[in-house]
């Protein structure tokens, strides 16, 4: 009797012993750096994300040098200074990039996917994002939209959790999110007109987007 009480006590001791390593190599997964680089991938670092801003304000706004010094990074929005904020897209370079041309503040950068044909928008189903100065409609919230069918591959592609819709004259065209299956597609040319991204990354998008708001969608920043 004493031997199967202590033969299952060792059973539950190794149990536990189990379970505690399986735990641990879990939280070591979701803690670890390449974990946390999967997560934010798609988004620019301080350097680059300043760069990019200073190059669109001396080639868009003509800023001079001197100018462009007291360009600055601000992570956290202020509720007053969110009506201020400029959407500028760049779809060359598979960007969108928030901030001020008033303050010459950058409120953040992402990696996107636009149309899956460059050039200007000509027609509807021609699969490009057009390009020039517009305003956001609306904000919708797309959880239970479901998935769209690709017209070309046939494939079920989701819109993430909400639809920024832009007026730029052709219906459907907005910012949104993507599904699992589709997230390597973004940094690319892959959508049908829309920019695309990162559910996580567009979750901080909308806490900044308000109807009104003007976006910019440049083919890229010339020379």
């Amino acid at each position: 009797m004493k031997e199967r009480l202590n033969l299952k006590i060792s059973t539950f001791r190794k149990n536990s012993e189990k379970l505690i390593l399986i735990f641990l190599i879990c939280l070591f997964v979701v803690l670890s750096p390449s974990h946390v680089q999967a997560q934010t991938h798609f988004k620019l670092d301080a350097e680059t994300l300043i760069l990019t801003a200073q190059r669109y304000f001396s080639i868009e706004l003509g800023l001079s040098p001197e100018e462009l010094q007291d360009v600055k990074l601000a992570t956290h929005v202020k509720s007053h200074e969110v009506a201020d904020i400029t959407w500028v897209c760049l779809k060359e370079e598979h960007l969108l990039l928030a901030l001020s041309e008033i303050d010459k503040i950058v409120h953040g950068g992402w990696v996107v996917a636009t149309g899956r044909n460059p050039g200007q928008k000509q027609r509807v189903g021609d699969m490009r994002t057009p390009e020039g100065i517009f305003q956001i409609e609306s904000i919708e919230d797309a959880r239970h939209w479901g998935f769209y069918e690709d017209s070309v591959t046939k494939e079920r592609i989701g819109y993430g959790p909400y639809f920024i819709r832009l007026k730029t004259g052709w219906k459907g065209i907005g910012i949104h999110g993507t599904d699992e299956d589709h997230l390597h597609e973004i940094g690319k040319n892959a959508s049908h007109g829309c920019i695309r991204m990162a559910n996580d990354n567009l979750l901080e998008v909308v806490k900044m987007a308000k109807i009104g708001q003007k976006i910019v969608i440049l083919p890229k920043l010339s020379q």
